[in-house]
């Protein structure tokens, strides 16, 4: 990840490709570079940093700028560290690739190449794909089939443009992972993202999962995923470019969260191999040793991080075997913590900067604690400090309220619980990583399941000011999460609350003028309990909205969730939380990407 443009037609086209990448530089990346076909056959120029530094190398090189087939890429590192060689466009003499996504079974392709004497000379997993349309060149295929048998290969999420040296047409294919055609007279254009092409055209094809496509400047042949001819629909949009940017989307926090699904498919696929293996091994630097042996866990970290922490806490401890304390970033550094002798030190950012989370980091490391970071922002002060650190791959967070960052966090958070769990011989956790592989899909229906309904109980909720929100075990540090959520963007009053305190105070508050949000899960070991909860709340007029995928006839309203394992639930259930904040907060009309006082990295304390 994170942008691809392309380009063939009757202009040059380099132009056309900076622009592009430059107009994709708000989803954030590390690295840039061009491929173009040229009369001397296949021109790269790439570097790590950023659009503007690509020029400047562009401007100092020999490159062929008379060219009229491209295609760009801005990277977000997945697979490899942030460097030029491992920055795209990925060649071989004959081809150049562009990717986003991951592709899952690319050590099974490398063995393959491996075996036919092709070796990789980057880390990343993008280059396997160039190798193997290069080895079906090779063998006497031209580019479309070469292209067609090696995407017949690919296991994954992905969005691909390929060029040729000796075609002079583009290669395409999308799986679960965006890749739009942009069409205008005598010229194509490709791209991650419309905002890439709506300078030049407002008429658009989207390709869809399992497509393959050939595109020249005035041919666009489009193939399923059976590799039969098809057609695809030309949409006409008339964005401007900002709105472009948000994908069609009224603000970024929307888009975020449906962005949700990819951002933790793109977090836990390189991750998990088909027999519920987690892989890193390479992120994590501390010693094996050490982590079977560890006998307590500290994560430390600030508002939704601290939030994913909680979330997390019971599947750390289930599987690790070991006590986990969740502390507060701003507080931890003003007591005396009692560290034991083999205690790991957590430390979760989204930004990397948190100043409240970097603080204590410090403060671990000169009591000679190992310490560990999850971060989504690479080559961050805390992801710079830690001993080892595991990147979050959710791409950039531009809504100042965390959603996507939230849900990314939790699957490493589970991924880490499942490797140590594996380091220590455990065979349950392979079963266990098996099943968060398929937290994506779920995301994303539940996202298409619940978010006409949230937009009906928003129009009936918005005018309240005050809200509890409760929940038991898992769901409690959701209630919490979802209240803060209310918090920053509507500016409504709302507390999180665990549902079994709730007559230990809390209870005060419940008239018809405070409604609840009950978060419940049905396999939850006192779902019973939350649901006499709602009775007490509907005994003292109080209106209720109940998260499950089991209804209930005592309740005001329900949003019905789709059926997952409860260890699960956290994925799925702050999916409606999220929406309904927002929801609530543009019918109030307030700026919900930037709420008032807030900012996206608090680097003071």
């Amino acid at each position: 990840m994170c942008g691809i443009v392309g380009y063939t037609g009757k202009r040059k086209a380099l132009g056309i490709l900076l622009s592009g990448l430059q107009s994709l530089e708000y989803r954030g990346y590390d690295s840039a570079g061009i491929s173009l076909k040229t009369k001397s056959g296949i021109e790269t120029v790439k570097t790590k940093g950023k659009v503007i530094d690509l020029i400047s190398l562009i401007a100092e090189s020999r490159l062929d700028t008379s060219a009229k087939i491209g295609i760009g890429h801005t990277r977000w590192a997945t697979h490899g560290k942030p460097s030029t060689e491992n920055a795209h466009p990925h060649f071989t003499e004959a081809v150049s690739v562009v990717h986003n996504g991951i592709i899952e079974n690319y050590r099974s392709i490398e063995k393959f190449l491996n075996n036919k004497g092709i070796s990789r000379k980057t880390d990343t997993d993008t280059e396997t794909i160039a190798l193997l349309i290069d080895h079906y060149l090779k063998a006497s295929l031209d580019f479309k089939n070469a292209f067609f048998e090696s995407v017949k290969k690919l296991k994954g999420s992905f969005a691909i443009v390929a060029l040729s040296k000796d075609f002079d047409y583009l290669m395409l294919a999308k799986h679960e992972s965006p890749l739009v055609i942009g069409i205008s007279e005598g010229e194509t254009f490709i791209a991650s993202d419309v905002s890439a092409m709506i300078e030049y055209t407002n008429n658009f094809i989207f390709l869809e999962d399992g497509d393959v496509a050939l595109v020249d400047r005035d041919r666009i042949t489009i193939f399923n995923e059976k590799l039969e001819e098809t057609k695809r629909n030309t949409v006409q949009i008339n964005w401007s470019k900002e709105k472009a940017q948000k994908g069609g989307y009224k603000h970024f926090m929307l888009k975020e969260i449906a962005e949700e699904d990819e951002a933790v498919r793109n977090t836990i696929q390189s991750r998990i191999d088909e027999n519920g293996r987690i892989l890193l091994d390479d992120e994590i630097k501390l010693d094996k040793e050490f982590l079977k042996n560890i006998d307590r866990i500290t994560v430390v970290a600030c508002g939704t991080s601290f939030y994913a922490g909680l979330t997390a806490k019971p599947i750390l401890e289930k599987f690790t075997g070991v006590k986990v304390d969740v502390e507060i970033g701003s507080e931890f550094r003003y007591y005396d913590y009692l560290y034991s002798k083999n205690n790991l030190f957590l430390a979760i950012s989204q930004s990397g900067e948190t100043a409240d989370t970097k603080e204590p980091l410090k403060m671990a490391k000169k009591r000679g604690i190992k310490t560990l970071s999850i971060v989504n922002v690479k080559e961050s002060a805390i992801a710079r400090l830690s001993d080892s650190c595991i990147y979050t791959l959710a791409g950039p967070e531009i809504s100042v309220a965390s959603t996507k960052a939230f849900t990314s966090q939790l699957a490493v958070l589970f991924m880490l619980a499942f490797y140590i769990s594996q380091l220590k011989g455990k065979r349950e956790a392979f079963e266990a990583a098996k099943k968060l592989l398929k937290i994506p899909s779920l995301i994303k229906q539940t996202f298409d399941l619940t978010e006409k309904t949230i937009k009906e109980l928003a129009d009936k909720y918005y005018k309240y000011q005050n809200f509890l929100y409760l929940g038991r075990g898992i769901c409690f540090p959701l209630a919490l999460e979802g209240a803060l959520k209310l918090k920053e963007i509507s500016y409504i009053h709302a507390e999180g609350y665990p549902a079994g305190e709730m007559k230990h105070g809390p209870i005060a508050l419940i008239d018809e003028n405070t409604p609840s949000v009950v978060v419940a899960h049905p396999k939850e070991p006192l779902y019973s309990k939350s649901i006499s909860n709602c009775e007490e709340i509907k005994s003292r007029h109080g209106k209720i909205i109940l998260v499950s995928s089991r209804k209930s006839t005592i309740v005001d309203d329900i949003i019905e969730v789709p059926e997952v394992d409860y260890d699960f639930a956290p994925f799925i259930y702050i999916i409606p939380l999220q929406l309904f904040a927002y929801h609530v907060a543009y019918l109030r009309g307030n700026d919900i990407d930037q709420p008032r006082n807030l900012a996206k990295s608090v680097t003071v304390e």
